[in-house]
């Protein structure tokens, strides 16, 4: 212990301070990815994708800090600068995101490159440096202390990681805002970096002062701060209020006489908009001839309500709405209708998941509307799936109506967007035996269990509004007769049943969702939308093909690079580990709603499990490190086996009496891949390390191998494997990769 200065009182001193820092680095790592994640959703509009991107680019970058830190000389005075840079960077990013959402435009989805650069680039300075200290880390303790080196500083990185994601999940969100915490971890890294960083140059004491006044001026100015870059980030647009809450983020905005909502960064809806509210009202319900029961999922503070309870028929409405927080601001920030409407005898307002609330009640209805937006992420795709359908057929009475909208054109159609609407028409055909879809700049499919049920004809529907003395803007005669003219609805049903090839949108194969993901990402590259589109042709037997032949090449090359399988063992783990996350991830969603919140919980599972897995290799390191690595390689195998077959169990559920499986479920599942994960990076490296190769190698190469597999992992299951092949498919491939590298160790 006595080498880590030429003093070994000294030495013993730095002991315990080193060894807390690897803590504080978890610590950082754990809490910045998540505070970057949340923070960048709302600046690229986000969906799954986009945090596949903002992960892919987040170990991409500490894989990367991790790799050229071996190069480094004067470890100890770098472990602190880097630490010094942190603090400062976390904030400062975050405050940025804000400053360019004007630039990349409000309510846009960013395309996939947009989404890449900004992400990239925001978390350069952060990750880059927190994968450097992993490095550095792992040099200075090796100066003064022999014994497992890495697997000490991996353990308590570890421990790090999940206390950062417990005090997010019980503590922080969304009881303090993310600017104030990441403004309380600046200043604790940067308290850190001041007290034992000095010791070592008089230029990180000065350094680490400043940093430290310009921090603590920050968390005293924190309101102003926060209110002056939500301002900046939703220019030119007045900011009424941004709130965090557990299931996203909602932001109030103000423009003349309108308020515009965002939730996440998506648009949700503007007040007043009565020709939208007016449409997705009153076509299904004067499609009924006596609508006396209504269940509206979403959409109700934007006006639905207020339209449907112009229907002197309605008995009772039932309004899911997930947030409370969005009914609690609407209330408070739009007009008193909104609020008379919410307090009519009439309604009914349940906070719980749509999709849950559908699956679990027996109630029938004679109408049911879902106003909700596109499809263009996971959790929403969930509401026009097939299995979505069969759910609320279930629940509507055998007359009854069923609509829903997504966005479209009026005219011209091109083929990913006719693919997009066909998509849909045919998987409602599947469920309903009678569909009628509705053109305009959104198409309205409506749906009954019964033919005969709905009417093309207009006249009927003119009708009806005469006898209900409807006071009605938008759907009247005059729009009415143009925009759904015998003409138009048939040259709009001629473009859905142009071809009967088309793809079903279902819970485990989002075709929907792949559709939304082509629009989004091509949207200023539209040239090369048909390149793109093609890759809905791959098959799993392609993916096949393609790791038996990157089987062959590796064991071709292995008999001159003996480690090969070694790396590639440790690689395939990664990419393994981090498309199991993104794969619950999106399994929570399919099965049980919001993620926003329980990401965090996930997260820490996964971490704990990292902890478990290098504290038991700390207590019982293995003796013959490559065989054990088998048996890893194996366990993974079997957790991607566990987690195809729940998957399959869950979808074949009827009903989800038993929410707490699925909060149980999933939190385990990553728990254990953690475990395996944990045990198998620290295998490696020892059997690497056996082979007489210094510390400061080991721990760049193969840290930088690990996260370069993961960023490889969460980009292409997030962009291409579930989008489509489905989630089903996806594990698939996950469990040959993991044959593959079983196969390559054996041999």
């Amino acid at each position: 212990m006595n080498h880590l200065v030429s003093f070994s009182s000294l030495g013993y001193c730095l002991n315990m301070p080193l060894r807390s820092a690897f803590i504080l680095l978890g610590l950082a790592a754990t809490l910045g990815q998540i505070l970057f994640l949340r923070e960048l959703m709302v600046l690229l509009s986000g969906n799954e994708i986009t945090a596949g991107i903002a992960l892919a680019s987040w170990l991409l970058w500490t894989g990367l800090g991790s790799f050229i830190a071996r190069w480094i000389k004067e470890e100890k005075i770098f472990f602190f600068f880097f630490f010094s840079i942190i603090s400062l960077t976390l904030p400062s990013c975050l405050i940025l995101c804000r400053l360019i959402k004007p630039i990349l435009g409000l309510g846009e989805i960013n395309s996939v490159l947009e989404s890449l650069i900004v992400s990239f680039l925001i978390l350069l300075p952060y990750a880059f440096f927190i994968g450097a200290l992993f490095t550095l880390g792992c040099e200075v303790l090796r100066k003064f202390s022999q014994n497992q080196v890495i697997t000490q500083v991996y353990l308590k990185e570890a421990i790090g990681a999940g206390i950062g994601g417990i005090l997010f999940y019980f503590f922080l969100c969304p009881k303090i805002p993310i600017l104030k915490i990441a403004l309380y971890l600046s200043l604790l890294i940067a308290t850190y970096s001041w007290f034992y960083g000095q010791r070592f140059s008089k230029i990180l004491k000065v350094l680490n002062f400043l940093i430290l006044c310009l921090i603590f001026i920050s968390l005293i100015n924190w309101q102003w701060l926060e209110k002056k870059s939500r301002q900046w980030q939703w220019q030119p647009y007045k900011v009424i209020v941004s709130k965090d809450t557990i299931y996203g983020h909602l932001t109030f905005l103000k423009t003349q006489n309108q308020i515009i909502v965002y939730e996440s960064g998506l648009y949700a809806f503007t007040y007043p908009d009565p020709a939208t509210t007016e449409y997705a009202v009153h076509l299904a319900l004067l499609e009924h001839p006596k609508p006396k029961s209504v269940l509206l999922i979403g959409g109700g503070v934007s006006g639905c309500l207020n339209e449907i309870l112009k229907h002197p028929s309605i008995k009772n409405i039932i309004y899911v709405e997930l947030d409370p927080y969005l009914i609690k601001l609407s209330k408070r920030y739009l007009p008193n209708e909104i609020k008379n409407a919410l307090k009519d005898k009439r309604v009914k307002v349940f906070h719980q998941d749509g999709r849950l609330f559908i699956k679990n009640i027996t109630k029938k209805f004679d109408v049911i509307i879902l106003h909700l937006g596109d499809p263009v992420t996971a959790q929403l795709n969930r509401f026009y799936t097939q299995d979505f359908f069969k759910e609320v057929k279930n629940i509507l009475d055998k007359n009854g109506i069923f609509c829903l909208s997504v966005s479209s054109a009026p005219d011209m159609i091109g083929l990913v967007l006719a693919d997009f609407l066909r998509s849909i028409y045919f998987t409602l055909k599947t469920v309903f035996k009678e569909v009628l879809a509705l053109p305009g700049e959104k198409a309205y499919f409506l749906a009954s269990p019964s033919k005969n049920t709905l009417t093309p004809n207009m006249e009927v529907l003119f009708e009806r509004i005469r006898e209900r003395k409807l006071n009605l803007k938008y759907v009247q005669e005059y729009y009415l007769k143009f925009d759904l003219s015998p003409l138009k609805l048939a040259f709009f049903k001629s473009i859905l049943e142009e071809t009967k090839i088309f793809d079903l949108n279902t819970d485990l194969k989002p075709r929907c969702y792949f559709y939304g993901m082509v629009l989004w990402s091509t949207t200023h590259f539209p040239a090369i939308r048909k390149t793109v589109l093609k890759l809905r042709h791959l098959s799993l037997t392609y993916c096949l093909f393609f790791i038996i032949a990157l089987g062959i090449l590796i064991f071709i090359f292995s008999k001159r690079y003996l480690n090969l399988p070694l790396f590639n063992a440790v690689f395939i783990t990664g990419f393994t580990e981090m498309s199991l996350e993104i794969i619950v991830f999106i399994s929570f969603q399919v099965f049980y709603g919001y993620v926003y919140h329980e990401l965090a919980i996930l997260i820490t599972a996964f971490m704990l499990g990292l902890t478990l897995g290098s504290f038991i290799i700390r207590s019982y390191p293995p003796n013959k490190p490559k065989k054990f690595l088998l048996y890893l390689q194996a366990g993974l195998c079997i957790i991607c086996i566990i987690e195809l077959g729940i998957v399959y169990f869950l979808n074949n559920m009827k009903v989800l009496q038993y929410p707490i499986l699925i909060h149980l479920l999933f939190p385990s599942l990553l728990l254990l891949a953690g475990i395996l994960g944990g045990m198998q990076f620290l295998t490696a490296a020892e059997a690497y390390r056996q082979a007489g190769e210094e510390i400061k190698k080991v721990a760049s190469i193969f840290y930088g191998i690990d996260l370069f597999g993961s960023a490889l992992g969460a980009l292409g299951t997030s962009l291409i494997i579930i989008p489509i092949l489905g989630i089903p498919t996806s594990l698939i491939i996950l469990i040959s990769l993991n044959l593959l590298a079983l196969f390559l160790l054996l041999f």
